[in-house]
């Protein structure tokens, strides 16, 4: 596709010169999700954006769709004054090239019916990111935004991880009028000392690959909880939020550089664990400490986040999971953690004809996106060959991603599928060879990940994942 540069239209989304005072907003409450199509209720969007209105001047959502529309119809009619970037949902392709036309459409139509409220247009949420779970072609967003920008007259975005942007953005970003980034310092293992400094140096790097063009954060926070191995243990604390949305929105305001703070209110669709506690305020409308000063009146009875034990229990296979090696040591003294909200369960249970008797039992919904991850701590696999497992998979699967994660986040993923070794009544093996994985330093392996088991039109399959005898040889 030949690329051409656009001239971008002016970016003060805030209309204050960017001081910093925006929010991500979803008001999905108990029972309630974008999944499941059970939106908040108008009166429940009211309540929450005369909560927010107190304080912030702009919010963002993801999509163009009732809950969307539904955020731009109260603001108008309350005249509570905020402006909204507009988000425009895209889904895995291929597979949902029908409902993200359909985005699309509604998208633009919204941004034209209220443009006293819609201050810019934002296509699609992390689909470029190799680990994302709704990938979409750099060719095919590039398409969306041309098709968006020609129809609206407010600025357009795209949103994605400052790795990508910075790595792999150049084209986009000539087709865009500005761009978004998301920074989550604590989803790579750096704790509160380290976040500020680490978010100013994600959001600088994006700066010196894309010298001269208007950069948002949308996304930057920090949870009040959080499980697993995938931070620093007990990441998640009421003060370190506190700390971190000051810190983070005192440098926002001096440098006049607008971040979205994620995310207002606790969600409890994304699960218990860590995805379910980024909020400002608990899913009962509870001020956290970070904004107890400005919302007395939203003051809890208590802790506003789970409390962890005194000592955290081992998460993951027990030491009887027959896994080989020094691999096998490794994961054992490490953990294994279920991602994602389409994850009914993650344990080791007995199964016939598994090694030792046991092996990893994953129930997904099919509903939405879900796996495992497996922290390795720093396994050396430098002198392998190749990756070898063992699954039962529900019928139908086309596609499930293998994501193997080096130091410094470096990431790479592959389609299962494709590497298909044997099969026998029961068992599919799998040999992946760790060539495919030439970006990462193989002496260095941290994570291991398995997801989003689809169909060969890209949705979502549901039922057990059974992983046995993962090695490398």
């Amino acid at each position: 596709m030949r690329v051409t540069s656009v001239t971008p239209r002016a970016v003060d989304l805030l209309g204050d010169g960017g001081q910093g005072r925006a929010i991500a907003y979803s008001g999905y409450r108990d029972g309630q999700s974008a999944d499941s199509g059970v939106h908040p209720s108008r009166d429940q969007v009211a309540e929450d954006l005369r909560i927010l209105a107190k304080n912030w001047r702009l919010i963002r959502v993801y999509a163009a769709d009732r809950h969307g529309e539904d955020v731009l119809e109260v603001i108008r009619h309350e005249k509570l004054g905020l402006k909204v970037m507009l988000g425009i949902w895209l889904a895995r392709e291929p597979g949902a090239e029908q409902d993200n036309a359909r985005q699309i459409a509604e998208g633009i139509r919204l941004a034209n019916e209220y443009k006293d409220v819609v201050v810019a247009v934002n296509v699609g949420n992390e689909v470029l990111i190799e680990w994302t779970a709704h990938p979409v072609r750099p060719d095919r967003v590039i398409r969306y935004v041309r098709e968006v920008r020609a129809r609206v007259t407010q600025p357009v975005t795209v949103a994605d991880n400052y790795v990508w942007w910075r790595d792999h953005g150049t084209a986009l970003a000539r087709e865009v009028d500005f761009i978004t980034i998301h920074s989550y310092p604590i989803w790579e293992r750096k704790d509160i000392d380290e976040a500020l400094e680490y978010t100013v140096a994600n959001y600088q790097s994006v700066r010196a690959a894309h010298p001269g063009r208007a950069i948002v954060i949308g996304e930057a926070g920090w949870a009040t909880y959080t499980e697993g191995n995938l931070h620093v243990p007990r990441a998640g604390d009421e003060a370190k939020q506190k700390r971190y949305y000051r810190e983070l929105t005192d440098w926002a305001g001096k440098n006049r550089v607008t971040v979205f703070f994620f995310e207002a209110f606790d969600e409890p669709w994304k699960g218990t664990g860590t995805e379910g506690h980024w909020g400002l305020f608990t899913v009962d409308r509870k001020a956290k400490p970070a904004v107890q000063e400005l919302y007395p009146e939203r003051m809890p009875d208590g802790p506003t986040s789970p409390s962890y034990p005194e000592r955290i229990a081992p998460v993951g296979p027990d030491v009887s999971v027959p896994l080989r090696g020094d691999l096998a040591r490794t994961i054992r003294d490490g953990s294994v953690t279920a991602l994602g909200p389409g994850v009914a369960a993650c344990e080791v249970v007995p199964v016939e004809g598994a090694e030792g008797g046991t092996a990893l039992r994953l129930v997904l919904t099919g509903e939405s996106w879900g796996g495992v991850y497996v922290a390795l701590g720093k396994h050396d696999a430098s002198a392998a060959r190749a990756l070898v497992l063992r699954l039962r998979l529900p019928d139908g699967v086309a596609a499930l991603e293998l994501k193997l994660e080096g130091p410094e986040t470096r990431t790479q993923s592959v389609n299962l599928i494709e590497h298909a070794a044997d099969l026998d009544e029961t068992w599919a093996i799998f040999a992946v060879p760790l060539s495919e994985f030439d970006e990462i330093d193989l002496s260095q392996v941290i994570i291991l990940g398995l997801w989003n088991p689809s169909d060969r039109r890209g949705r979502f399959v549901p039922g057990e994942v059974i992983i046995d005898d993962v090695h490398f040889e």
